[in-house]
């Protein structure tokens, strides 16, 4: 469009006839409005009118054989200079349009366009990718910009930006390393939207810790229940009798420290999005409601009958009670608030036991 404009600020829009027409012979009334903030504006259309012209004369014939010979000229001549100057570089062109070319490997290429800014030649934001050659460049100018970038590199190669094989004999074997093991680390990095979950979840950790895990005897009794919690985790693959019967003393020895010790916190722990005090004491009493119903179910009671019968189906009930409470929240949260943040609390309650122990290890020193 700016081509056809002459330079002006203009859009082309081509197609088919019967999509391009402006009338609708079907639909009388209905017009193809084309609008623009210079839409059919004059200056633009007497340009456009002008250039259209002068592309299809035999002088702009003339004129762009002219331009391609002497951006022939110009490349070889240049390349003659660059090679004698011993610098890295070359040029090569498709017509008008030409590129420069490194001939020696390098990751800081690129700041060959900021050298370049510096003899006077102001590169687009493609840098060296791609460059046109003008239509009224003289032969003075092609020479001017031969030796800008014959000064642009060889300022660049003092600067040690170009290494050679005699400063550094493994130099493209070093490259090549660096570049592979630096793409394998971004596959194995976490990714920004991974980094900013990781944030979030240690985030409302320490925010936890800051709203009801004060005291030094609370911190306590959460580094036992911890520690206790993490040998469920391993328990509950082989013995689900085990690791829920544990894991609810873990539970009862946790909430104990909230209960009897911190002071209410019900308003920040609501804001944590997890359960607050009220609700654990809830929770435990449903924990504590299922053995006793089991018990009171028995034909017979005794110690025998307990370990051997009803204590497995009390851990089974156990486990699925607690699968309830748990996803039961996780779509309370999606509800109220999104996945996003559903899965920032079920992420920080499944991983709490790890993070508590390294939080609350120093406890050990002052229990009491």
């Amino acid at each position: 469009g700016k081509t056809l404009g002459g330079g002006m600020p203009v859009g082309v829009v081509c197609g088919r006839r019967e999509l391009m027409r402006r009338f609708d012979p079907r639909r009388p009334m209905r017009l193809a409005y084309v609008v623009g903030t210079f839409s059919a504006h004059p200056l633009t259309m007497g340009a456009m009118n002008a250039f259209l012209k002068w592309v299809s004369s035999d002088h702009a014939a003339e004129a762009y054989a002219a331009a391609g010979v002497r951006c022939q000229t110009w490349v070889n001549d240049t390349n003659t200079v660059l090679s004698e100057a011993g610098v890295p570089v070359r040029v090569t062109n498709l017509g008008t349009i030409w590129t420069v070319e490194f001939t020696t490997p390098g990751r800081y290429n690129w700041l060959l366009q900021y050298y370049l800014r510096a003899e006077g030649i102001n590169l687009s934001w493609v840098g060296t990718g791609r460059c046109v050659m003008s239509l009224d460049l003289e032969t003075a100018d092609c020479a001017a910009m031969t030796t800008s970038l014959r000064n642009a590199a060889l300022a660049m190669q003092r600067d040690k930006w170009w290494l050679t094989l005699d400063e550094q004999p493994n130099r493209d074997k070093l490259m090549k390393s660096k570049l592979v093991k630096e793409m394998l680390n971004s596959l194995v990095r976490p990714s920004q939207p991974l980094a900013t979950f990781y944030a979030e979840i240690m985030r409302r950790k320490h925010d936890d810790h800051v709203a009801s895990h004060s005291h030094p005897t609370n911190q306590f009794l959460h580094l036992i229940s911890s520690s206790l919690f993490i040998v469920c985790y391993v328990a509950i693959f082989f013995d689900l009798s085990l690791a829920m019967w544990l894991g609810l003393f873990s539970l009862l020895l946790r909430q104990a420290g909230h209960a009897l010790i911190e002071p209410p916190c019900h308003d920040k722990e609501q804001l944590l999005l997890g359960f607050d005090t009220r609700s654990k004491t809830v929770i435990v009493a449903g924990f504590l409601l299922i053995p006793l119903v089991n018990c009171m179910m028995a034909d017979t009671l005794t110690w025998a009958v307990f370990e051997s019968r009803i204590a497995a189906v009390i851990a089974e009930q156990w486990f699925y009670y607690t699968a309830a409470v748990i996803f039961g929240r996780v779509l309370v949260l999606i509800r109220k608030h999104n996945l996003y943040n559903s899965m920032v609390w079920f992420v920080k309650l499944v991983t709490d036991p790890l993070t508590d122990i390294k939080a609350y290890y120093r406890s050990v020193l002052n229990p009491i």
